[in-house]
């Protein structure tokens, strides 16, 4: 099957560079005994995609792979969903943006919170710095990257 999937993956990038947006992965998954190769795909700048966009990238995929597909199989084209895990990589693409960093251990520097929310608004070698509201007053908490065990997108309500 690694041969299919490297297939669909090299007819695949040529399509998501087209529509500007950013190969995440190929992945093979069975899911109520249906086999699904998944391609998951992100907007380099936004993180966010329309939905007639990824349908149309599912197709222009499908109408060059087809005849690649096994029987039995299903082709979906994704993204990695609106809280999506942050690479390092993109943390300064992400100044800006509201996130929830989760530490391994409490923080002084951020107040002993160990799951900060917040908007990103510096990255530098060594540190993160997030806006956040500590009692009901925004406060700037200085997180090293080093201390962080997971940090995302989120959703601010």
């Amino acid at each position: 099957m690694n041969e299919y999937l490297s297939k669909i993956k090299d007819a695949s990038i040529p399509i998501i560079e087209k529509h500007k947006k950013e190969l995440v992965s190929v992945s093979l998954r069975k899911e109520f005994g249906t086999n699904i190769i998944s391609i998951t795909i992100d907007d380099p700048v936004t993180f966010s995609s329309d939905i007639d966009e990824i349908a149309s990238i599912n197709q222009e995929i499908l109408d060059i792979v087809n005849d690649d597909i096994p029987d039995g199989y299903y082709l979906e084209v994704t993204t990695p969903g609106v809280e999506r895990e942050l690479k390092e990589n993109e943390y300064e693409k992400s100044i800006g943006k509201y996130i929830c960093v989760k530490t391994y251990q409490k923080l002084e520097t951020a107040y002993n919170l160990k799951e900060i929310y917040g908007t990103l608004i510096s990255v530098d070698q060594d540190n993160l710095s997030v806006e956040t509201l500590i009692k009901q007053r925004k406060k700037i908490v200085t997180i090293p990257k080093d201390a962080i065990a997971k940090i995302r997108l989120a959703i601010k309500f």
